[in-house]
């Protein structure tokens, strides 16, 4: 028997209802946060930086319909946010702050980069080191999002996005519960070093060895506790945290500006993002069925005029089918437009800051990353005047 005398109509539809009665069971992620039950002494915590993430804009945006680049953007300043918000309120840390950029002032450093961010599904990728250079966490972190974290009813202090922050939170304090108190005590004195390593490398260099494979920084000594060198250097660290204070602020003002707007887009855009994934996996699919009913006209038997009209029917209905797919991944293209208004005018740089040092009334200009930079500039220049020590020279040896 050929194969052409298998081809039969119930051998297609046999064939094709699987295709059809595809259905998918939607599962909601629901994480809760873990919270100190009682005050952790100040051996048991840790600073936490928190780096505006990276936005991961494609280069060939067009190319990918449900990326809006002013969105991701202004989502690499909210997500750190509300993470450190987060993190605050598991009270498991001590200082937390969102760095505009690189800082040896703490103990432990996260990073980030979105991955995917509709409303309706997220992936954020998450990276975390302590001061020593010891790894702490590389991680994916995803969830799917129900129409009832948007609800107005909810506690709002929960973000619609809040299980993946819970999660990503339990995940850093279930790994800090490893550690003993005088562990975690270890870390903030090789950050306390590498910070007045940074300032002055010629004084403070030796007191730290990295290790050549793994990169990780050991204590070779300590100072005194009454090393006034150090006692400088702690009241610098203390005016760079205030300076981080400040810039939390701006950031909490941006956090606070954006979270309506923001949650009003992801609301609207989750719906907008199901029926686009629908309609691409209806536009797949109709495709496919075009393809076995093309391959059944070709395959059915062409001696007699009945097959021969089968034949073209089948052709013909299968041709209709797919052209039918690219119709719905046309109309999948409309719902990214709509979803494209939302996105408009999320990015925005700081104001000029006026801080005063020394009794003097400085003015910090620039976004958020270059008034850090000049402010670090400054406390170098501070530190030569109190101390005589030219930072400058140091660091050129």
């Amino acid at each position: 028997m050929s194969i052409k005398n298998i081809i039969t109509p119930t051998f297609f539809i046999c064939l094709i209802l699987p295709l059809l009665s595809f259905s998918e069971t939607i599962k909601y992620d629901k994480v809760k946060l873990k919270r100190a039950e009682i005050e952790l002494i100040e051996d048991r915590l840790l600073d936490v930086g928190i780096f505006i993430f990276d936005p991961n804009i494609p280069e060939d945006i067009e190319d990918n319909p449900l990326v809006f680049p002013e969105i991701r953007k202004a989502e690499a300043r909210y997500i750190p946010y509300h993470l450190k918000n987060t993190l605050e309120e598991s009270g498991f840390w001590g200082g937390v702050w969102v760095l505009p950029d690189n800082t040896k002032a703490m103990d432990l450093n996260v990073s980030g980069r979105i991955i995917k961010s509709n409303g309706y599904d997220v992936s954020i990728k998450i990276g975390v080191w302590d001061i020593s250079g010891k790894q702490w966490l590389d991680k994916a972190y995803k969830a799917r999002v129900g129409q009832s974290s948007y609800s107005k009813r909810r506690d709002l202090t929960q973000d619609p996005y809040q299980s993946l922050f819970n999660e990503i939170a339990n995940d850093l304090q279930k790994i800090k519960s490893i550690y003993l108190s005088k562990e975690l005590k270890r870390i903030s004195e090789i950050g306390d070093l590498r910070f007045a390593s940074d300032l002055i490398p010629s004084v403070f260099n030796d007191y730290l060895v990295q290790d050549n494979k793994t990169n990780i920084y050991k204590i070779s000594r300590l100072p005194a506790d009454d090393d006034p060198i150090m006692q400088r250097i702690g009241d610098v660290k203390e005016r760079e945290l205030l300076l981080l204070d400040t810039l939390n602020e701006y950031y909490a003002q941006l956090y606070r500006e954006i979270s309506i707007p923001y949650e009003e887009w992801r609301k609207s855009n989750r719906q907008n993002a199901i029926n686009y994934e629908e309609l691409k996996r209806s536009a797949r699919k109709r495709q496919i069925l075009g393809a076995v009913a093309i391959l059944g006209g070709i395959m059915v038997d062409g001696d007699s005029n009945a097959s021969g009209y089968a034949q073209q029917g089948l052709m013909i209905g299968g041709i209709q089918a797919v052209q039918s797919g690219f119709a719905k991944s046309s109309e999948a293209k409309i719902y990214k437009e709509s979803m494209k208004e939302g996105g408009d005018s999320f990015d925005s740089e700081a104001e000029g800051l006026l801080i005063e040092v020394e009794g003097q009334t400085l003015r910090l200009t620039g976004n958020a990353q270059e008034m850090f930079l000049e402010w670090k500039r400054l406390l170098k220049q501070i530190y030569t005047e109190e101390t005589g020590i030219n930072l400058k020279e140091d660091s050129a040896q």
